[in-house]
């Protein structure tokens, strides 16, 4: 099995432009407001033809943010899947008619968290715990937790950068590895070295165990 790769937190059009330039599967844009890597709906539109163009996955990140204020962004950005990343109960969500990421937030109990999944009906994405949930913090959780824990159906995030992904790969085998503060120069901006390396390792790793 391939993993594959979630670039995430853009709002520059120039990252998203380079972003679009690798072998990448999603790119996630955050519709949070105030909050440092919030993109403005304009951008997002031309993010949005930009992946369709290059066959990627757009994603957009949510936080406990109700139904109908999620619909009026989908109105004028056509994301391909959307992320909730708080409290949301999923089902509340179904109606939008979009592929729906789930973030769990990682805690020292995540066979249970898992137990209480859907995970052949939603995708599901592990992250470290943050007590304003918003993501990209560049906290790693303890890898230890995925011990004896089936991955292939879990995106992962969470303090990954190219100097620690290998780490994470010879662990387990996820379906997806998402990375936001560790490929940035500064909260918000891209580092277009980084971005490439990062989908190196990841692609290089994919070839020589497959």
């Amino acid at each position: 099995m391939k993993t594959e790769i979630k670039l995430c937190g853009f709002k520059r059009m120039e990252d998203i432009v380079f972003a679009s330039s690798l072998d990448i599967n999603y790119l996630g844009m955050i519709f949070v407001e105030n909050v440092p890597r919030t993109i403005n709906i304009d951008t997002a539109i031309k993010a949005v033809n930009i992946c369709k163009g290059a066959h990627i996955k757009s994603v957009g990140v949510f936080l406990n943010q109700d139904v109908s204020e999620i619909s009026n962004i989908l109105n004028k950005v056509d994301l391909d899947i959307i992320q909730l990343h708080g409290n949301e109960d999923i089902e509340d969500y179904k109606g939008l008619n979009k592929k729906i990421i789930k973030t769990i937030h990682v805690t020292e109990d995540l066979k249970s968290q898992l137990s209480l999944l859907k995970l052949d009906d939603y995708l599901y994405l592990l992250d470290a715990t943050d007590n304003q949930m918003i993501g990209g913090t560049g906290k790693t959780f303890n890898w230890n937790n995925l011990n004896n824990v089936s991955c292939e159906k879990l995106f992962i995030a969470g303090g990954l950068k190219p100097d620690n992904i290998l780490d994470l790969l010879h662990k387990c085998t996820p379906k997806c590895v998402d990375v936001s503060s560790g490929i940035e120069s500064e909260i918000g901006s891209k580092d277009h070295s980084l971005m490439r390396k990062f989908v190196n390792k990841v692609r290089i790793h994919n070839e020589k165990e497959n």
